[in-house]
């Protein structure tokens, strides 16, 4: 039997000419609500802007548990729920941060917004639901999570259109098989 042993020469990457890049020589500052939208807020940096106020809104009227929400960080959004922010707190249009959450299908985040008591029914300014918004994006995790919560299914829209009117509309199968699911259970009760 031969044995062969392969010798390889592992190169840094400075062997290689590689350096490290500056990418960009201006320190980059982010806003407290960015930074929630990226989930790289600290607790006690949370803690710090409670003592002022927590549920500040930026130029565009959004809070930072808004952004948070919007962008699904989870850890973000509990140690904001858990610091006080407000979560049925409205930016422009009615929204609320449950709203912004069930857009992106961001399940987990909706499911501790209702542990922690958000509107479920909450319309926006032109009448749609979380539900609506989890149904006409294709988010069934989502409905499920907000469908555990007994919904109100016949809501409408300014438009007239139901959850599931706008899970057909939108081609959003899953979602449209979850609520036909949920309405068979509960008409076979």
């Amino acid at each position: 039997m031969v044995l062969y042993i392969n010798k390889t020469t592992v190169l840094t990457n400075l062997q290689r000419g590689n350096t490290e890049a500056t990418f960009c020589p201006v320190e980059v500052k982010l806003s407290f609500h960015e930074r929630a939208g990226q989930g790289e807020l600290t607790d006690e940096q949370i803690l710090q802007q409670k003592a002022i106020n927590i549920d500040f809104k930026d130029s565009f009227g959004f809070t930072p548990l808004h952004w948070a929400c919007y962008y699904g960080q989870f850890a973000t959004v509990q140690s904001l729920v858990e610091a006080g922010a407000n979560i049925n707190e409205e930016a422009p249009e009615m929204v609320t941060p449950l709203i912004l959450a069930a857009s992106g299908g961001h399940h987990e985040v909706v499911r501790l917004l209702l542990d922690k008591g958000a509107e479920s029914t909450h319309m926006d300014i032109v009448g749609n639901t979380a539900l609506m918004y989890a149904a006409a994006g294709n988010h069934p995790h989502t409905c499920n999570e907000i469908l555990s919560r007994d919904p109100d299914m016949t809501a409408t829209n300014e438009n007239g259109d139901t959850a599931y009117a706008l899970a057909i509309e939108n081609g959003s199968t899953l979602s449209q098989a979850v609520l036909e699911q949920y309405l068979t259970a509960v008409l076979s009760l």
